[in-house]
C-alpha cells in the first residue's frame, strides 16, 4: 500500500484529479475537480505530458496559469518539470506556504531550512525568469467557474504585520460581524417575511466574491475569523507536494481491521501490527512506544531511516514467520538450520520445527527440545524482543531543480527524538565551498560533522550529475578519513569539495570493501585495553551532547601508543595490496624498494 502522501489536497477533502480516468472510486466525502492534482498521483506524468492538452493551454492562452503549491523537494522538480514542457516562467506561480511548527502529526518536508543557501539560489534564478514566488500563504479553499473547473485558490496570508495587528483585525472583523447580526435584528427591519409571516434566520456578513481575473496576480478576499487577511490566487492547474499524511482510502481499511493507528501504523520489533497477518514498514509506520522503557530517546518512525534498509529488516521478519527454523539463517546469508538443530537438541526435524514456530510467537516457549547451545545462537531480535532492530544507512535525496542543476542531499538516519538529539552543528562543524555561476557552472557544496567528529550529511548544487553512491559512502566516516579536510578548507587550500573528493587520492573512500576495512580497524581498537583507558579517561572531561572538541580529538591522538598506529598502517597497507586492481594509483612500500 502507499505510504504517507500529499496531504494539501486531502485537508480540503478534494482527490487528486489525475486518477479520475483510471478509477472510477472515489473515498467517501471526497471530490475531484477539475484542475486540481497531487505530485504523489503517479498519474500527473501523463496528464502533463509534453504537447498534451494541459501543457498546450499554458503556453498559449493567455488566461491560463499553474499554480505549485508546498515546501517540498517535489515543488522545486515540479517547476523543473513544467519548464522542460516549453511552460513559461511567467505562466507559473509558485506559492510557498507557512513553515510548520509543530510537526508531531504531520511529517515536514520543508527541502530546505529557513535561510539555506540552495534555496537563496534557486529562488534567485526563478526571480531572474520573471517567475512569481509568493511566501507565506496557506491554502483554505478553492473556486469553481460554471463548468466545475478550478478557476482560483483562496489563500490565507501568514506573516504580515505580527501578532498584535492580527489580534486588533480579528477585534475588528468579530465587532464588525456582530454590528451587522445587531443591524438585521433591530426594530424596523424586515424580521418576519411578507408572505406567511415565516421568520428570517439571520445569515452572517458575506464579502462580495470577486470575479477572478486570470492575470498571475493575487487579490484581495476579506479577513478570515483569526484576523489573518485572505487572497483570491486566479489559475487553471494546481499541483500540491506540501506536507504528507496518511492516504485516506489506507485509513479508513487500517481503522476498518482494527489495527493501531496513533499518528502512524503501530507495529512491533518484527514489523508485525496487532493483527498477526499483517505487517507494515515505511515511512507509513511507527514502532510501538513500549520499546523506549529501554531507550526513551529512540526514535521510532520509519521515516527517518533509510527505505531500502527497512525494506531488507521486513524481510528478514517475514523470512523467521514463514520458515521459523531456518527463516533467520537465510536472511543473514547462511546455511539452514535443520541439521544441526536435530544434532544438537536430538529431536526430529518436524518437532524441532514446532518448537522454534512457539519459540517466535508465543511469550512462554517450553518444552523446546532444541537445545541451549542452539537457542543462544539465534538472531538478537528473536532472543530479547524488547530490542529494535538497527539501523545505519544514510538517506539520500536528489531531483534536477530550475536552472538545470543537480541537486543531492544524503544525511544519517534518525537515532534518536529531536529533543535529545545533540545541539546544532558550531562553525568549526560546517565546511562549504560555493564556485557555482549563474550559467551553472562550478559547484555549491556542505558537507557537515557531528558532534563526534563523523560527516553527518552532504549537501550538492550544480550543473554537473554526480554519482550518489559515492557521496552515500562518505555519510558516516571519520573526518580524519577525508586527508586533513577542515584543516586544508580553513587554510584555503580548498576552494571546492566536489573537486578536492574526487582527485585520486579519494579512490580508496568510493571502494566497496572500504567500509569492511573501517569495521576491522574499529574491531582492531577495542580490543587494546591501554587504548581504550586513554579514551575513557578523555571522555569524563567533557559533555557529550555538546560532542567532541577538534583540541580534544588532537589531545588524544598525541596519546595513541605508537604500535596502535603502527597497526592501522599496517592495515591500511594490506587493504591497498589487496585491492590493487581497483586502487593502481597508490604508491606501496614494496614500489619503492624496487626503484632501489
Amino acid at each position: 500500500a502507499a505510504g504517507l502522501q500529499d496531504d494539501a489536497l486531502h485537508s480540503l477533502k478534494i482527490r487528486s484529479w489525475g486518477g479520475a480516468d483510471k478509477a472510477d472510486h472515489i473515498t467517501e466525502g471526497y471530490r475531484r475537480v477539475n484542475g486540481c492534482m497531487s505530485a504523489a498521483d503517479p498519474a500527473i506524468r501523463g496528464m502533463l505530458v509534453e504537447g498534451g492538452t494541459l501543457v498546450k493551454s499554458l503556453i498559449w492562452n493567455p488566461l491560463s496559469y499553474a499554480v505549485v503549491y508546498g515546501r517540498s523537494l517535489d515543488v522545486y522538480c515540479v517547476v523543473q518539470g513544467l519548464l522542460m514542457r516549453k511552460v513559461p516562467p511567467t505562466k507559473i506561480l509558485l506559492v510557498l506556504p507557512p513553515r510548520l511548527k509543530d510537526a508531531s502529526h504531520q511529517l515536514p518536508v520543508d527541502a530546505f531550512a529557513e535561510g539555506d543557501e540552495v534555496e537563496e539560489k534557486i529562488h534567485t534564478i526563478l526571480k531572474n525568469m520573471n517567475m512569481k514566488v509568493y511566501e507565506g500563504f496557506k491554502l483554505l479553499g478553492i473556486q469553481q467557474d460554471n463548468r466545475l473547473r478550478l478557476k482560483a485558490l483562496v489563500l490565507e496570508e501568514h506573516g504580515v504585520g505580527d501578532e498584535a495587528e492580527r489580534l486588533e483585525r480579528a477585534a475588528a472583523a468579530a465587532a464588525a460581524a456582530a454590528a451587522a447580526q445587531q443591524a438585521a435584528e433591530a426594530p424596523g427591519q424586515t424580521a418576519t417575511s411578507a408572505i406567511g409571516g415565516k421568520k428570517e434566520e439571520p445569515t452572517e456578513p458575506r464579502i462580495p466574491e470577486p470575479k477572478a481575473r486570470c492575470s498571475g496576480e493575487m487579490e484581495d478576499y476579506g479577513l478570515s475569523p483569526d484576523g489573518f487577511l485572505q487572497k483570491l490566487l486566479p489559475c487553471r492547474i494546481l499541483i500540491t507536494a506540501d506536507s504528507v499524511n496518511v492516504d485516506p482510502d489506507i485509513f479508513n481499511s487500517v481503522h476498518g481491521n482494527g489495527l493501531v493507528y496513533d499518528g502512524r501504523l503501530i507495529v512491533n520489533h518484527n514489523f508485525a501490527t496487532t493483527d498477526s497477518d499483517i505487517f507494515g514498514a515505511g515511512s507509513l509506520c511507527e514502532f510501538s512506544r513500549r520499546f523506549r522503557r529501554k531507550d526513551a530517546d529512540r526514535y521510532l518512525r520509519h521515516d527517518g531511516f533509510n527505505g531500502r534498509e527497512v525494506g531488507s529488516k521486513l524481510a528478514q521478519a517475514l523470512l523467521r514467520v514463514i520458515d521459523p527454523v531456518n527463516g533467520d539463517m537465510l536472511a543473514a546469508g547462511g546455511a539452514p538450520r535443520g541439521l544441526s538443530a536435530g544434532s544438537v537438541g536430538g529431536g526430529s526435524a518436524g518437532g524441532g520445527r514446532g518448537e522454534a514456530s512457539q519459540q517466535d510467537h508465543s511469550p512462554v516457549a517450553g518444552g523446546n527440545t532444541m537445545g541451549a547451545d542452539t537457542i543462544d545462537t539465534l538472531e538478537t531480535e528473536e532472543a530479547s524482543p524488547d530490542l529494535l532492530p538497527d539501523f545505519y544507512m544514510p538517506i539520500a535525496k536528489a531531483g534536477i531543480l530550475p536552472g538545470n542543476l543537480h541537486y543531492y542531499r544524503i544525511h544519517a538516519c534518525r537515532v534518536a527524538d529531536a529533543k535529545s538529539e545533540p545541539l546544532p552543528p558550531t562553525e568549526e562543524h560546517v565546511i562549504v565551498t560555493d564556485t557555482l555561476e549563474p550559467n551553472g557552472q562550478g559547484h555549491f557544496c556542505r558537507l557537515t560533522v557531528d558532534s563526534l567528529g563523523k560527516v553527518d550529511s552532504i549537501t550538492y548544487l550544480g550543473g554537473e550529475e554526480l554519482q550518489v553512491e559515492s557521496l552515500w559512502s562518505l555519510v558516516g566516516l571519520s573526518e580524519t578519513f577525508l586527508n586533513h579536510l577542515y584543516i586544508r578548507w580553513k587554510d584555503g587550500d580548498i576552494p571546492d569539495i566536489v573537486e578536492f573528493l574526487t582527485d585520486e587520492w579519494a579512490t580508496a573512500l568510493f571502494h566497496d570493501r572500504v567500509m569492511d576495512f573501517c569495521h576491522q580497524i574499529q574491531l582492531e581498537m577495542r580490543s587494546q585495553e591501554d587504548l581504550k583507558a586513554i579514551i575513557i579517561k578523555a571522555l569524563q572531561t567533557i559533555n557529550l551532547k555538546e560532542g567532541l572538541s577538534r583540541k580534544l580529538l588532537e589531545n588524544i591522538q598525541t596519546q595513541i601508543p605508537k604500535s596502535s598506529i603502527k597497526a592501522v598502517q599496517d592495515h591500511m597497507l594490506e587493504y591497498l595490496r589487496e585491492n590493487t586492481n581497483h586502487l593502481k594509483t597508490y604508491y606501496l612500500p614494496e614500489y619503492w624498494d624496487n626503484i632501489k
